[in-house]
């Protein structure tokens, strides 16, 4: 039996992809999180490496100061997770209980001195990287009132882990840091491809620089009446993409094209309404569907949790190869390519060849 309500579940993944485009709304999410599984604390952490300085630091349930005196502490918080070197040897995307890895735990220095004065007295964390590039981590406080971690709170973690892996990811690639220096409209200006943001009834709220470019052009988007709509024949499509986007809050992916002919992807992401920018129900990206410029295959990996076998298919698949000449290149049965390319199709939600093409085109780098 599903431990969720499907509708607090899309409300719930929905806020979370609203925080990839803007780091500001994770403590919000953090906190629906924490009343979804009966926490009364988040600490989400986000670095270059481990110890370095945080490019997300965010906690919600504690007081700065003793937040503060938790950060301090943390050489002890490492240690409570059982003898030297025990958190290295611990499985990263998968939700941990810290009394069951560590039975001693309520005997460690960090619980006794800085937990139990608090009401805290479990805790369940999930480790998203620990190396020299990237180090992430989510911990939720169980409160002594609240009764013992069970398994429907390690079930829900795991529902939610893989969309915070890939909101992170897009964290990182979009540069947090970045986004916590500049306004969000600042942000979108530097992307070369459009970004326009939109109410539930393709009313425009915001379109960054090249977004208004675009729009003068009317190609392939423009406006009429203060709507977006598509030109060349696709505006009726892209009202029905928009509807469907809202309707199951997940991406939805369609074709376009220019007037000059060139082929174009058009993304569509449900966003929380009222997020990013007051009434913004969905962004619309709009890409070229072929670049010269290569598209960041790890960080395409990260957001759809990628196998490195997957991932160098679909690589292949964007150079323009066929499975016969992939199975070649990689040494592998070309049945065994089959299966790669289906479970492409499983994990980023497509359907052809040719949308797994377009995918990983509009991933090329683009900043202006």
């Amino acid at each position: 039996m599903r431990p969720i309500a499907t509708k607090d579940f899309s409300a719930l993944v929905a806020e979370i992809y609203d925080c990839a485009l803007d780091p500001d709304h994770w403590p919000g999410a953090l906190i629906g999180l924490c009343g979804e599984m009966h926490f009364r604390l988040a600490s989400l952490i986000l670095a270059d490496e481990p110890g370095a300085c945080a490019v997300l630091d965010v906690a919600t349930g504690v007081p700065e100061k003793d937040r503060a005196a938790m950060l301090a502490r943390s050489r002890d918080a490492v240690d409570a997770w059982g003898p030297a070197g025990t958190l290295a040897t611990l499985p990263l995307d998968t939700p941990l209980v810290h009394s069951l890895v560590n039975p001693e735990v309520g005997e460690s220095r960090c619980m006794r001195e800085v937990c139990l004065p608090l009401g805290f007295s479990d805790s369940l964390s999930i480790l998203f990287s620990r190396e020299r590039a990237a180090f992430g981590s989510l911990s939720f406080g169980r409160h002594v009132e609240d009764g013992p971690i069970g398994a429907r709170e390690v079930a829900l973690a795991q529902l939610f882990m893989p969309h915070l892996k890939r909101a992170l990811a897009i964290n990182r690639l979009l540069g947090s840091h970045a986004l916590e220096r500049a306004t969000f409209a600042a942000v979108l200006d530097r992307l070369s491809i459009a970004v326009l943001v939109v109410a539930r009834d393709a009313r425009l709220l915001h379109a960054n620089r090249a977004g208004e470019t675009m729009l003068r052009a009317a190609d392939p988007l423009g406006l009429r009446a203060g709507n977006v709509r598509a030109a060349n024949g696709v505006s009726a499509p892209l009202r029905a993409a928009l509807a469907t986007a809202l309707l199951g809050g997940t991406a939805v992916t369609m074709p376009a094209r220019r007037g000059d002919g060139e082929q174009m992807v058009l993304h569509l992401l449900p966003l929380v309404t009222g997020g990013i920018v007051p009434g913004a129900a969905a962004a619309i990206f709009v890409a070229p569907a072929t670049t010269p410029r290569p598209a960041p295959l790890d960080a395409v990996a990260a957001l759809f949790d990628l196998t490195p076998a997957e991932a160098r298919v679909l690589q292949l698949l964007g150079a323009g190869r066929a499975n016969a000449e992939i199975a070649a290149t990689l040494g592998i049965a070309v049945s065994t390519v089959r299966t790669h390319v289906l479970r492409l199709y499983e994990k980023t939600d497509t359907h052809r060849q040719a949308e797994l093409v377009a995918l990983l085109a509009s991933f090329s780098l683009p900043v202006a």
